[in-house]
């Protein structure tokens, strides 16, 4: 038997008005994850532990079925991990955004989803002015950078704004990390690390890039913002040690690749597979049947999409992602189980509310289906519905060995 998981990330959240007083996936067609819903196990899932912030480092570390608790590698070293980067003793690793803002308020945390080319050619930029003996910067995917800080082990002291929870704010000292008070090292880390996002800044803002941008009617990528620090991490046994499944995982996101590659899954990259509303879902779908067919035991298939619009307080594009989704991911897959034995299981990482527009703590629900999983009453995958089941999985990283892959 193989089996099949799909993380629909941030797709849980809130009842809203534009949608009725319903949520996101109360207000999406989703026949696909219905019909699931209506043959297996549907119930919730506790994936980020009440004491850790909510994020998908957290949260899909646990669907993968590994206690974060035990595994606070800090995700700019995850994401570093995804470019290879090899973190000497010392060396701490951040996310840096490239963000947009104007007249000091935040527009956009992603700057419209900006597309690689165009965050590799400004990060190259920031490299050639501002690498030296403290920092050196490596570009990634879109928005997303990855910046590493000799001797830095103070900054995982401090408090970062986060970028993704300041949409539409004023953000001239949200940007700037907090050192607790007293501490003096702590603060000296601090100080470098407003110095360098301020010196990025003087660069974006006479970048030939952004130039480009404006003239095209674009936002500028114009405001560094480095938060997330985290270390080289410790030992961690591989999926295949601790299952005794051969694994794989598609993702358009750094953070999946990095844990993926932390734990020993093989990774794949498709062709339109992107981290926002241009995702080629058709294009997913098919490479989530390819890794099947290549005959990987367990295939872990992750869609930014729906976290994306929930962080842009988009209503009708969460909406459409997560029907994308159900269409083409779900539909391809059910087609698939239909000549193969097939677990599949669909959940969000996290919420992230439109209201609010950030990561929240609730379980999300959860529906797996397939052979050997018997159906528990509901008829569709919603946070309500999953609640009136009265399953509960807590911890989240439990559901991998003990539901998922249960009896195989």
């Amino acid at each position: 038997m193989q089996y099949a998981l799909v993380i629909l990330d941030g797709a849980s959240g809130d009842a809203v008005p534009e949608f009725g007083g319903r949520t996101s996936l109360e207000e999406s067609a989703t026949p696909n994850l219905d019909a699931l819903a209506q043959a297996g196990m549907v119930g919730l899932m506790q994936n980020v532990p009440p004491h850790m912030v909510s994020g998908s480092d957290v949260a899909c570390l646990s669907i993968m079925g590994f206690d974060p608790a035990l595994y606070q590698v800090g995700r700019g070293a995850i994401e570093g991990a995804a470019l290879d980067i090899d973190l000497a003793p010392g060396q701490v690793a951040f996310r840096m955004n490239l963000s947009s803002v104007a007249d000091g308020i935040l527009k956009s945390y992603s700057t419209d989803n900006l597309p690689t080319a165009d965050g590799h050619a400004l990060a190259l930029e920031l490299k050639s002015a501002l690498d030296d003996e403290a920092f050196t910067l490596y570009p990634g995917i879109s928005f997303r950078q990855v910046l590493v800080m000799e001797r830095g082990t103070h900054a995982l002291g401090l408090a970062y704004g986060l970028p993704h929870d300041n949409a539409g704010l004023d953000v001239s000292e949200a940007f700037k990390p907090k050192a607790p008070p007293g501490d003096t090292a702590a603060q000296q880390v601090a100080d470098l690390l407003v110095g360098y996002m301020c010196a990025a800044n003087e660069v974006l803002a006479k970048s030939p890039v952004n130039a480009r941008r404006l003239c095209e009617g674009k936002l500028p990528a114009n405001q560094a913002w480095v938060f997330w620090p985290g270390m080289r991490p410790g030992a961690m046994r591989s999926f295949q040690e601790s299952y005794q499944k051969t694994v794989a995982l598609n993702s358009a996101v750094d953070l999946l690749v990095g844990l993926a590659r932390m734990t020993g899954m093989r990774v794949y990259r498709f062709e339109g597979v992107t981290d926002g509303p241009t995702n080629d879902f058709a294009a997913q779908a098919a490479g989530a049947i390819t890794m099947l067919e290549d005959g990987n035991e367990v295939v872990i298939v992750h869609v930014e999409a729906p976290d994306a619009a929930g962080h842009d307080g988009c209503s009708a594009e969460k909406k459409r992602a997560i029907e994308e989704s159900d269409r083409h991911v779900l539909g391809a897959l059910r087609e698939y189980a239909k000549t193969h034995p097939l677990r599949i299981a669909v959940m969000p990482d996290h919420p992230t509310p439109l209201s609010t527009r950030k990561h929240s703590h609730e379980p999300v629900p959860f529906v797996v289906a397939g052979p050997g999983i018997a159906h528990n009453g509901a008829r569709r995958m919603t946070e309500a519905q999953a609640a009136r089941t009265g399953v509960l999985i807590d911890p989240g990283h439990a559901f991998m060995g003990d539901v998922f892959l249960s009896g195989s």
